[in-house]
């Protein structure tokens, strides 16, 4: 028998638990890639208008925005037998593969009205099957660990995993695309799924399991929200940096009208990866030494930079545009990482200051300023290059202030979102160091006098903690 490798005290997470809950996320994420960032772009292909796309993209996606909250709040009212997150995540993988393929066997000769209601449900569908996984896989860490840097260590990894996936998705969709068809890369896409999403099902263990003894109330969850400064004011940072971030929506259409070539599309998405997969390796290192916060503002700001310099430039000189295309998604790519890494943060601040944990809907807050972003991103992208000229149809010239418009699009307007994101993150006052303090509060291994001799000066007084059980599973 081979040795079983010794963790470090305070940490009870091994290497092969770990890599499968990262490796889920690459599954995720690839699936994400397809659907969510391209179906514009299948859409158009079948015949739909820009205008149409962007009004079929709208109401589905607003709709599943605002349908996370409450998911969110049955996930926190539901109790299985065993488990608080794990059962959602199995549950969910069935239908994320199934609702993909839903989406793509939309036919082009079925009548246009039939076509868009067709859209919308199949849409719908998945997304909410996606939710159901991704609410539960941002808060799994905390069932597996109460040790906040072992947290971020487990989550560090998933997100690194996570932007690999996504922009490998990005790199092999229109490569695929322009050989096995929109069906054929759906197929493909939904294969890799089940192999990377499967294993943490089996790998992964609950060993910390909060729950409140009474049963939370509506109005307790939605208090936890309204009174979770922190967690509205970075998703409210996060949803401007990204809704103008037009160049997910836009990528497939750049290569195709403005470089002329849609294989261009995977190879920036190459360009992009490669300098990440390797930079990104060193973030959880980084961690360790540098608060997040730090980390993720800074590179917001070299984000508007970067934008308005590539504008500038301009993509006429193709190795330099390239340079500048592989340095502004390496410092994306890092933001990506980390973004979602401060719900955990937001969630012991809220449950330190109402008493209230509530874990389903601190989450569903980050995923529905996700999809709200990506709802109102991917239209408003299709409107504004429909406002210029854009044309629908696969293999459509288009007219020179179309392709004028993706570029503006893709660069300029960037960084009105960014600019934005980095005023209100100045607002934001938590920091690791005190998050662990309010987590030893939080799960009763400090007194409440403890905890404000610490805090109060930063964040107030402690509320008294609703009752909770906690079983812990070594």
């Amino acid at each position: 028998m081979g040795k079983t490798k010794r963790l470090k005290e305070g940490y009870h997470v091994g290497g092969s638990e770990k890599w499968s809950y990262a490796m889920f996320f690459f599954g995720q994420n690839i699936i994400f890639a397809l659907v969510a960032q391209n179906v514009h772009a299948f859409f158009s292909d079948i015949g739909i208008t820009a205008a149409v796309v962007a009004l079929i993209l709208l109401i589905a996606r607003l709709w599943d925005a605002f349908s996370d909250p409450l998911i969110g709040v049955i996930i926190d009212k539901v109790k299985f037998k065993k488990g608080r997150f794990l059962p959602w995540i199995r549950i969910s993988i069935p239908f994320i593969t199934i609702g993909c393929l839903l989406v793509f066997i939309l036919p082009t000769v079925v009548p246009p009205a039939l076509k868009v209601l067709f859209a919308i449900i199949t849409i719908i569908l998945w997304d909410i099957s996606f939710s159901l996984s991704d609410i539960p896989i941002y808060v799994l860490p905390s069932s597996m660990t109460e040790n906040i840097k072992e947290r971020s260590g487990i989550l560090g990894l998933g997100r690194y995993i996570a932007v690999i996936g996504i922009m490998l998705g990005m790199t092999m969709i229109p490569i695929l695309q322009g050989r096995l068809g929109w069906i054929g890369v759906a197929v493909v896409f939904a294969i890799l799924c089940l192999i990377t999403m499967l294993p943490l099902c089996f790998k992964a263990k609950e060993r910390y399991i909060v729950r409140s003894e009474k049963p939370i109330t509506i109005k307790q969850m939605f208090g936890f929200l309204i009174r979770n400064k922190y967690l509205l004011l970075f998703y409210g940072a996060m949803f401007f940096s990204l809704v103008t971030n037009f160049a997910q929506t836009l990528n497939m259409f750049f290569a195709r009208h403005n470089l002329g070539n849609q294989d261009m599309a995977g190879i920036l998405g190459l360009i992009t990866m490669i300098p990440l997969i390797i930079v990104g390796a060193f973030i959880p290192v980084l961690l360790r030494r540098v608060d997040k916060y730090h980390i993720y503002f800074f590179a917001l700001i070299a984000m508007t930079v970067m934008s308005v310099v590539r504008f500038l430039v301009g993509y006429d000189n193709l190795a330099i545009f390239m340079i500048l295309t592989g340095v502004q998604g390496l410092i994306s790519g890092v933001n990506g990482m980390l973004v979602f890494m401060f719900t955990p943060d937001c969630l012991e601040y809220g449950t330190y200051h109402t008493g209230v944990r509530s874990e389903g809907v601190a989450v569903s807050i980050q995923t529905f300023f996700n999809k709200l972003t990506a709802s109102i991103s991917g239209p408003i992208a299709m409107l504004v290059i429909g406002a210029f000229g854009f044309v629908a149809g696969e293999g459509a010239v288009q007219p020179d202030s179309a392709v004028t418009g993706i570029w503006m699009s893709m660069t300029l307007f960037t960084s009105i979102g960014t600019l934005i994101a980095v005023i209100l993150l100045l607002f934001y006052k938590l920091r690791e160091k005190d998050i662990q303090v309010m987590a030893q509060y939080n799960n009763g291994e400090m007194s409440k006098d403890e905890a404000e001799s610490l805090l109060a000066k930063r964040y107030g007084p402690a509320a008294s903690l609703t009752e909770m059980s906690i079983t812990q599973n070594p």
